[in-house]
């Protein structure tokens, strides 16, 4: 989602972004131990009465991946992350449920998965991955590639408290070529996620987030001829409110997104400058869901937003900022653990400030599916509808389908294989005739839990972007690594 104004002076050098993000990401992990409230020593589960959000995938076999039961929170943070262009996904995490035990307390589980260091009412999850990666890019006749290190740094610092929840959570990746010359990326994320039990009924939620990336040269958006694309920095707030009467449950949500564009540099040494994408998005959501039957709760959702841009009028004379508003009917489902996860279709209405940019309009598809067959395979489906404006003169956006699908097969005990496909079509809209995006993409990965703290991963990537009119592009990633996690 975005939103608007107000004029921000703000420039981040990359050399001083990468000397700071160590001290950053360490920072918000443990400061937070020196203000945090005291609400309990223990805790029985924190169970949001709103179940609206999607419902997470078995982890079990494997102990890096932590996934978060608060459905109300997934909820806002998707919303405040679709705009989110980073290649390193945010960390997901769960409260610990019960008291301490003594495997608990020194970090391990029961089942031979690390369950991170015991810090009074609080629960640290450090993590640290390492990959070397070979990169193949092509475009038309054209080809490069490059072989480098990939390092992402994690960590989330949850709580473990008999009422309300506190979750900190950040994760760094910084990537240096060993050989070739395409690009190096930097991205960072940092979210605070704070639920309040204001009674057995009434559940408030509050997330705060800070995301930095660099834009990639595949996006509509991005500068053509530029040698470094331009760093996007992403500031993000939610507030909601859920309330259980039985058999209604209801929640309003209210958020806020500020993005700030850098500096693209281009080979004759000139730069372009980003301020006109500089923007504030400002968005309220309504919903309302029937919980007669807990295998099948229907619901419906309004949301209506306004993106204001810093500038007006950008460098091409147009009036980018516009209104956004979005309705959805749709249905969760929950049949036990082999199948859950909920359908929703709606219309949504792009209205912009200038009348030389046509209105956007389309219907809206969303879905996340998970099913699991027999014990050790888990399928998950997925498409999503998303309206993304335009930089480009005469062009007010797009409207993107996206659909993906995942099979995730455990070899045996400590293996496990996944398999995956996806596939995005962005149709243009506007008063200048664009040709529109098919984009396909499949992977494969296995991981290999050597030991509760260390596991080895591999994975292949392609993805190949066609357009009429313009030259294909193609992209195939190969890497192996391990990762350490406490």
């Amino acid at each position: 989602m975005q939103f608007g104004n107000a004029k921000m002076g703000y420039a981040v050098s990359e050399r001083s972004f990468k000397k700071g993000l160590a001290t950053l990401l360490c920072t918000a992990a443990f400061s937070s131990m020196l203000t945090m409230p005291s609400f309990g020593q223990s805790a029985s589960q924190n169970t949001d009465p709103m179940d609206l959000g999607q419902l997470g995938q078995d982890t079990d076999q494997n102990p890096l991946i932590i996934v978060n039961e608060n459905p109300l929170t997934d909820l806002n943070r998707t919303r405040l992350n679709r705009r989110a262009r980073s290649s390193t996904p945010p960390i997901t995490t769960s409260s610990t449920t019960g008291a301490a035990t003594t495997e608990q307390m020194l970090g391990t589980a029961g089942d031979g998965t690390a369950t991170g260091i015991r810090l009074g009412t609080m629960t640290l999850r450090p993590s640290l991955q390492t990959q070397i990666f070979y990169e193949s890019k092509k475009t038309g006749s054209t080809s490069e590639s490059r072989v480098y290190n990939q390092t992402i740094l994690g960590a989330t610092l949850t709580s473990d408290w008999s009422r309300h929840s506190l979750t900190l959570s950040g994760t760094g990746t910084i990537q240096k070529n060993i050989s070739g010359t395409l690009d190096q990326d930097l991205s960072a994320n940092l979210s605070a996620d704070f639920q309040y039990d204001i009674n057995n009924l009434l559940t408030a939620n509050l997330i705060n987030g800070y995301s930095y990336t660099v834009e990639d040269r595949n996006d509509p958006n991005a500068v053509s001829n530029a040698t470094s694309q331009a760093g996007i920095h992403s500031f993000t707030s939610s507030l909601a409110l859920a309330k259980d009467t039985g058999i209604l449950r209801g929640s309003i949500s209210s958020d806020v997104l500020r993005e700030l564009h850098g500096d693209a540099k281009l080979a004759s040494g000139g730069i372009v400058s980003g301020n006109d994408r500089n923007l504030l998005d400002l968005g309220l959501a309504l919903r309302l869901q029937y919980a007669g039957n807990p295998a099948l709760m229907p619901f419906i959702e309004g949301e209506a937003r306004r993106i204001k841009y810093d500038q007006t009028t950008d460098t091409a004379g147009t009036q980018r900022s516009y209104s956004n508003y979005t309705m959805r009917l749709g249905v969760q489902a929950s049949y036990s653990d082999k199948l859950n996860g909920d359908v929703s279709i709606g219309y949504g209405h792009n209205k912009f400030d200038d009348a030389s940019l046509s209105d956007i309009n389309s219907f809206v598809f969303a879905s996340a599916l998970n099913w699991s067959p027999r014990r050790g395979t888990d399928v998950s489906f997925g498409w999503d509808t998303t309206i993304e404006p335009s930089t480009s003169a005469g062009v007010s956006g797009s409207v993107i389908y996206a659909f993906n699908t995942d099979l995730t097969q455990q070899i045996i005990a400590d293996v496990n294989a996944t398999l995956g496909f996806d596939y995005s079509f962005r149709d243009f809209r506007g008063s200048t005739v664009t040709n529109n995006q098919n984009t396909f993409g499949a992977n494969f990965e296995i991981d290999w839990a050597i030991s509760r703290s260390l596991s080895m991963n591999s994975n292949i990537t392609y993805q190949k972007t066609t357009q009429f009119g313009a030259s294909d592009r193609d992209t195939l990633n190969v890497g192996v690594g391990l990762t350490l996690a406490r």
